[in-house]
């Protein structure tokens, strides 16, 4: 093999996609709860998608040497969506909390809170704050780092007391697809009114998929910066940092730089994201949750919110093997947690459907 596989391969061979499905190279139809690891929110084949990537007038890549009035409009959107003054691009999840911690340290530098559980990507400095990376033996960015217990305000405002920068996902994704408590909100508020910088890494739990476009607005918790990435590029890779004026104001040019980062194409289907987003799907992921989430929450002890969603089964990999027998593809994380990433399109009845074959194997 020439690819450099160091991933944990589900047995099945892609020919082709179409809407929520995927279609291997047997004919064997799936419905897709994975979606790309969370990227593909409008599906696969999406036509306005599709149109866009044939737009001649766009040209792929200029660099940011150059302004251009996409890229301004797209910032202009999520700051509106975001609540917040300045938007930088980048190409990934990963790169935009890079940037993040850069801008943040700009405005105060030291000691960093991250939590037990967190995953904030692989580059050196989000994988230095990603918890779960504890035991990997790679070098680490030389500045203080420690892990606050999740779901432990007394330890978040122990531990706070010193932070300067404090950053944190509202729903964990790689960590077990956990949603943070108000009372840990509560002590953020405290620590951001006494100084601190917030960076809020909505990078799974953002873009809509909560049923909210941020997913610590329903504990109307206002970050200093806001992390995006994964679908905001309709498949591309694009992702974003929005923050307040009191960072943007500190940071001058040189400070930070990318050369594809919101690259024309990736910003072209960002607009068409977002127009769905904001004119439909967002309130869908919500209704499904209150449609047919919540009718197996108790039963399978279901946890998260809108479209991110996560259980517990006894043997994760039999359990993946099972479904994906009935034309399922889930993705299995801490062996035994099923994380469910559905593009926003699927159907209600789909996902019902789904979870009554949950039902029925375990």
């Amino acid at each position: 093999m020439n690819f450099l596989n160091i991933y944990p391969n589900i047995p099945v061979q892609i020919k082709e996609a179409e809407g929520c499905y995927l279609i291997s190279d047997s004919n064997k139809k799936y419905l897709d709860l994975i979606g790309g690891l969370g990227v593909n929110i409008l599906g696969y084949h999406n036509l306005d998608c599709e149109r866009a990537l044939s737009d001649r007038k766009i040209v792929a890549h200029i660099s940011n040497l150059y302004l251009h009035p996409l890229r301004e409009k797209i910032a202009g959107k999520l700051n509106n969506l975001c609540g917040m003054d300045k938007t930088f691009f980048t190409n990934s999840g990963t790169e935009s909390n890079e940037a993040a911690l850069k801008f943040a340290w700009k405005e105060k530098p030291g000691k960093v809170l991250a939590f037990e559980g967190s995953f904030h990507g692989r580059t050196l400095g989000s994988f230095s704050l990603s918890h779960l990376f504890i035991q990997q033996d790679f070098p680490r960015i030389d500045t203080p780092v420690e892990f606050v217990y999740w779901n432990d305000p007394d330890d978040l405002r122990k531990k706070g007391k010193d932070a300067a920068i404090v950053i944190f996902e509202p729903i964990q994704g790689a960590g077990g697809v956990r949603v943070m408590n108000s009372a840990c909100f509560d002590v953020l508020k405290e620590l951001q009114n006494k100084g601190a910088i917030i960076i809020t890494d909505e990078i799974q739990s953002g873009l809509g998929r909560t049923g909210s476009f941020l997913a610590s607005s329903f504990e109307d918790f206002h970050p200093d910066i806001v992390t995006l990435g994964k679908g905001l590029g309709g498949g591309l890779p694009l992702g974003a940092v929005a923050m307040k004026e009191r960072v943007a104001s500190n940071l001058k040019v040189g400070d930070h730089g990318t050369t594809m980062g919101g690259n024309l194409l990736a910003l072209q289907l960002a607009e068409v994201v977002l127009e769905k987003i904001e004119n439909g799907l967002m309130r869908h992921n919500m209704e499904i949750e209150r449609n047919v989430v919540e009718d197996f929450r108790e039963e399978l002890g279901i946890r998260g919110r809108g479209l991110q969603l996560g259980f517990d089964v006894t043997d994760g990999k039999k359990f993946a093997d099972e479904i994906r027998e009935k034309g399922y593809l889930v993705n299995i994380i801490r062996k035994n947690t099923v994380r469910l990433l559905p593009p926003y399109i699927i159907k209600e009845e789909e996902l019902r459907k789904f979870f009554k074959t949950v039902e029925d194997i375990i």
